[in-house]
């Protein structure tokens, strides 16, 4: 019968050349997406390689190394020996973080090397088989609540949406308050903020809500996004967070808006941070279609899966109300959604949001499409195609093409023998 070899500690006495290395048990496993863990359990050391991403061909991350030595010197909390950013493919970085480990845990007679060597080696074997290959209909089907509904505007639970316009359209106002009344609800949600400053966040969200204001879980920024992302993944994954407001692109950005790269990078930040996401972007200042897409790269609008432009309109004489008018310019994983509005009325020290009719403002309706203001017209009441052109200011043809082709309209005979268009009925089953 064969004997089970015995470990250093088993055998006090014994002096292994590698300090009991090569003879300690071994523990390694995922602890999340691009996070690894190995354990030398007899030794006590711990080594974790924690938010791994590929740049130019190589992978880096965080290493951090902690163990219960004797006599090493490490950081009283969690008996840290060593934390950093580390690149797993270099054979240099790894025999300087080798000698460092040797000369902080005060343990030359460990193997330090041939350790980081195998860490290295298994971390990048893991990283590289990647996910498993699937049959497309063994997966489940979509959860029929994969989105937040709230006042009207659908927010994905798993998947980026921006919320483009210009420049005080009030647009972090609106994402503020749309996370307020998620938050309400009892779903976390996080704010990483590059534009303002927590102060000014925490006294819009008072006046938005009051004294019992909801929850929210707030980081300043002050670098690019590529930059932040392992800091954002960490916080995303401690504090549970199940959705998160990004203010703003362009000051997140690594690199000009132009840039393709700028939002392709961007957005494989976004996806390692995890949960559905709302993204604050601007628009060009001139252009027949500054109002159809975010400023910069058109990658920016073909990354996220829904885009919505908002618009604000001339306010009040005495400033005290505004409208804005939100339009879905991009509905990848269902239809595009109807216009929506909201009035900010300014109070002395509250701001009170309701709805507001884009039809009946007249700087948000001119956003509708023929069909759609056609709609908000015929509520009060069947017309003439004549009267609907005059009241819209449309052609006569254009009014007429779209009557037929809408199968939400249809012709009515009038008392004086001129066809109406009228809306169809909705009936319920």
């Amino acid at each position: 019968m064969s004997q089970r070899a015995l470990s250093a500690v088993e055998i006090p006495f014994s002096k292994p050349t590698d300090g009991g290395a090569q003879l300690a048990t071994r523990q390694f496993s995922q602890t999340d997406e691009g996070c690894y863990k190995l354990v030398l359990l007899e030794l006590g050391i711990e080594f974790r390689a924690n938010y791994l991403r590929r740049e130019r061909h190589e992978t880096f991350g965080e290493l951090v190394v902690s163990c219960d030595l004797p006599g090493a010197r490490v950081v009283t909390t969690g008996n840290v020996l060593s934390r950093g950013t580390f690149n797993f493919s270099s054979t240099q970085a790894r025999h300087q973080r080798a000698m460092q480990l040797a000369d902080m845990s005060k343990a030359r007679e460990l193997d330090w090397p041939r350790l980081m060597e195998e860490l290295c080696v298994t971390v990048l074997d893991a990283e590289g088989k990647g996910r498993e290959i699937v049959q497309l209909r063994d997966l489940p089907r979509p959860a029929p609540d994969e989105q937040f509904d709230v006042e009207g505007l659908q927010l994905l639970k798993q998947h980026p949406a921006i919320l483009f316009g210009d420049g005080g359209a009030a647009k972090s106002y609106l994402a503020l308050y749309l996370a307020g009344r998620l938050a309400e609800r009892g779903v976390r949600v996080g704010l990483f903020d590059w534009e303002l400053a927590g102060e000014d966040h925490r006294d819009r969200l008072e006046r938005l809500f009051g004294p019992d204001m909801p929850a929210l879980w707030y980081v300043r920024c002050d670098r690019p996004l590529v930059v932040e992302v392992d800091h954002l993944r960490q916080k995303a994954r401690e504090h549970r967070l199940d959705y998160l407001v990004y203010d703003s692109v362009a000051f997140a950005a690594h690199g000009k808006a132009e840039d393709a790269d700028s939002a392709i990078s961007y957005f494989r930040c976004v996806r390692q941070i995890g949960p559905g996401s709302i993204h604050i972007a601007h628009i060009t200042k001139s252009g027949d279609e500054n109002d159809r897409k975010p400023f910069g790269s058109t990658f920016w609008h073909n990354s996220a899966r829904a885009t919505y432009f908002m618009k604000r309109a001339v306010e009040s004489t005495d400033g005290r109300d505004v409208t804005v008018g939100v339009f879905n310019r991009k509905a990848n994983l269902g239809r595009l959604l109807p216009a929506r509005g909201f009035r900010f009325t300014f109070e002395a020290d509250r701001t009170i949001v309701t709805k507001a009719n884009v039809a009946d403002v007249s700087d948000l309706a001119d956003q509708l499409t023929l069909s759609q203001r056609m709609a908000y017209l015929l509520k009060g009441g069947p017309l003439t195609i004549a009267a609907i052109a005059d009241e819209l200011r449309a052609k006569v043809d254009s009014v007429t093409k779209t009557a037929s082709r809408n199968q939400a309209f249809t012709k009515v005979p009038g008392a004086d023998g001129v066809y109406r268009i009228a809306l169809v009925e909705k009936r319920t089953p």
